[in-house]
């Protein structure tokens, strides 16, 4: 009773002051004596505008007094500047008015000095700034380097304002070779990088200052992990680091695993703050790349776990992760956890085998409806037909997909894009891939039968002017391009990263005989040999070798060399059809493989 009692004393004693509380307050007038809020804002206004006047007066005063000074006329219309853009002050438009008449007098006195000519810059964008500022370059030959610094940056701002990335690029380029620390720093390594010029972007990067603040510190490196090669990114960053500043984790480790420090990458991830479901997909992903950079199933299995709990309709790339996985933990193939991954893995190898049986499919058909009509076809080589050419197909993508992924996968997320390190494995990964394609073809090899590997008949030279046009076309177009553009804009082909791996691990000799004797084997046998020979069987001679050349492109994913690649198909399959054999093809796709290695390890 005593307690309820006590209760309810408390109640009465803490509750009935809220009730007083939450009444609203009554409106209370204005004090007598006191203007209103609005009149208060006015009289506020007009005091602070009457003093605004009496400075600009004796600003003006004492550039009348000192008409040769700059300086002074400059400050004064900076001082007006101040208020002209106010949205609080009500006389803001007489501010404006103002720094228009200033600046007009600024320029008309002292247009030639660089402080001056930069500060009018300011107050213009776009076009107008273009057009304003180009005149000035040959003026700003005399001027001090960090006013042409100064100069260059502006119109670099210009430029990208109107989407004009190459003379934004150039300008950027300029300012940073006057003043290592221009604002447009980052503009001139990425212009520089993407134009081919990765070792002038490099020397930029490395010489400029260490930036104050952590947020550039993290700009820089990840400008320098995006777009120059090996090891700059941790280079910078071990500079930052040096400094001081504190870098993001997530930067850290992409700087450090693209140099191939995966532990060092897993380091900097530790120390990162866990953000759980808020965590980013590409943070998500690092911590993948990471822990199967470093072959630490643990990590790579839950960093795999948090990716499917958040991304789920992002299978196909976790699928390529998880297959890199099994390389490195097999019983990861029994993870309940893992099955939509697994299935997404199978069904992806049994499309790309069972792709070439549907391309097949219409010469099947037209093969058919010419049976139906008496218009029988002859067969490009004997005891080849439509399943030789799917399954030899078949192999090719299939094996091709898979063994570089099993053997190179690890090294291609832990080297990122330091090629020097990454070249050789890739290499490796190539010989080994070629190695089971021959092996899951032995018999098909075999029963293509010597005089068919050779051909049938005697050659005749006419047969041989056009391919030797071809590939003299080719070598010249290739010498012109290799002295004319530059390869380091563009990113690196599969072909070229596996000649300069094999020149790596045994010089020009082991390029040559992996990509001029080695790959041509292989390819002509799958692609004129098996797919020619297989359409031949149901189809004209000229539809079939169009149809091979085309897929013969495709296969090599190159989209600015698709029109290239279909001329060399239809070539090497005509040379087929007159020496009824495959060596004056290889030979053909030999030539065109040769000056390709010789072009790239020139460079």
């Amino acid at each position: 009773m005593y307690r309820t009692l006590l209760f309810l004393v408390v109640a009465v004693l803490g509750f009935s002051p809220l009730g007083h509380l939450d009444a609203a307050p009554s409106p209370s007038a204005t004090p007598q004596g006191l203007p209103n809020l609005e009149e208060a804002s006015r009289q506020v206004d007009n005091a602070s505008f009457a003093k605004y006047r009496q400075i600009a007066a004796d600003y003006a005063a004492a550039v009348r007094t000192r008409p040769d000074d700059a300086a002074l006329a400059m400050a004064r219309c900076r001082f007006i500047q101040n208020f002209s853009w106010s949205d609080e002050l009500r006389w803001a438009e007489q501010a404006q008015k103002d720094l228009e008449a200033c600046r007009q007098d600024l320029g008309a006195r002292f247009a030639d000095e660089p402080e001056v000519a930069l500060y009018l810059l300011q107050s213009v964008y776009g076009k107008a700034a273009i057009a304003q500022g180009t005149p000035l370059l040959p003026k700003a030959a005399r001027w001090p380097a960090k006013d042409r610094a100064s100069l260059h940056a502006a119109l670099s701002n210009a430029y990208q304002s109107t989407q004009d990335t190459r003379n934004a690029g150039l300008q950027a380029v300029e300012a940073a070779r006057l003043a290592p620390d221009t604002p447009v720093l980052m503009s001139a390594v990425r212009y520089l990088a993407t134009s081919g010029q990765k070792d002038e972007a490099k020397r930029l990067l490395m010489n400029a200052p260490v930036p104050k603040t952590p947020w550039v510190a993290n700009a820089y490196i990840n400008t320098a992990h995006d777009l120059l090669p090996g090891t700059t990114a941790r280079d910078v960053l071990l500079r930052m680091e040096k400094a001081g500043l504190k870098v993001d984790p997530h930067v850290s480790a992409r700087a450090l695993l693209q140099a191939g420090d995966a532990t060092g990458a897993q380091r900097a991830l530790a120390s990162a703050p866990s953000r759980g479901a808020n965590e980013t997909p590409q943070n998500r992903a690092l911590r993948l790349q990471v822990g199967l950079a470093a072959g630490d199933a643990k990590a790579t299995e839950a960093a795999l776990q948090a990716s499917l709990d958040h991304e789920k309709g992002n299978l196909w790339p976790l699928s390529q992760s998880y297959g890199v996985l099994l390389t490195i933990e097999p019983s990861a193939v029994f993870r309940p956890a893992f099955i939509p991954l697994l299935l997404t893995l199978a069904a992806s190898v049994l499309l790309v085998i069972l792709l070439p049986g549907i391309l097949m499919f219409p010469a099947h058909y037209v093969g058919t409806v010419r049976a139906r009509k008496g218009r029988t076809t002859l067969p490009l080589f004997d005891g080849i037909g439509l399943r030789h050419a799917w399954y030899a197909l078949a192999v090719l993508c299939a094996i091709t997909g898979i063994v570089p992924t099993l053997i190179a996968g690890q090294s291609t997320l832990r080297f990122g894009n330091n090629m020097a390190l990454l070249e050789p494995k890739l290499a490796i990964a190539h010989v080994v891939t070629l190695c089971v394609i021959v092996l899951a073809l032995c018999v098909s090899i075999w029963r293509f039968g010597r005089r068919q590997w050779l051909g049938i008949g005697k050659w005749k030279v006419t047969w041989f002017i056009w391919p030797v046009i071809l590939v003299s076309l080719i070598a010249l177009i290739g010498w012109a391009a290799s002295r004319h553009v530059s390869t380091g804009a563009q990113v690196p082909q599969w072909a070229e990263v596996i000649a300069r791996g094999a020149a790596q691990l045994g010089g020009i000799g082991l390029a040559l005989l992996l990509l001029a004797v080695a790959v041509p084997i292989v390819e002509e046998f799958v692609f004129r040999g098996c797919l020619l020979g297989g359409l031949t069987r149901h189809m004209s001679f000229f539809a079939s070798n169009l149809w091979q050349a085309v897929i013969f492109a495709t296969a090599h994913v190159d989209a600015r060399r698709f029109v290239f690649y279909v001329l060399i198909g239809l070539t090497a399959g005509w040379l087929a059809k007159k020496t009824r054999g495959l060596a004056a093809p290889i030979l053909l796709h030999a030539a065109v493989n040769t000056i390709f290695v010789v072009l790239v390890l020139s460079h």
